[in-house]
């Protein structure tokens, strides 16, 4: 799990676990969770790449029209 994203995890993990009921709880074991755990991390880390993505393609379009034309000056 990425470090800068370790807090967010286990957040979400924590907030999940909170809602289940006392029962449910005892029946998923801390290996289950930390699977979760692992499961919500790719999960961030995708999106993560993602917006990337679209930065870099954004920024590709901005480099490209803040040449603009060659006016030989």
């Amino acid at each position: 799990m990425t470090e800068n994203q370790r807090p967010v995890v286990e957040k979400i993990i924590e907030a999940f676990r909170s809602q289940l009921s006392d029962n449910v709880r005892e029946q998923i074991s801390s290996v289950q969770f930390a699977d979760l755990a692992i499961m919500i991390d790719e999960a961030i880390a995708a999106e993560i790449g993602s917006a990337a993505d679209l930065v870099e393609e954004v920024a590709r379009k901005l480099r490209g029209s803040a040449r603009g034309p060659d006016l030989g000056l």
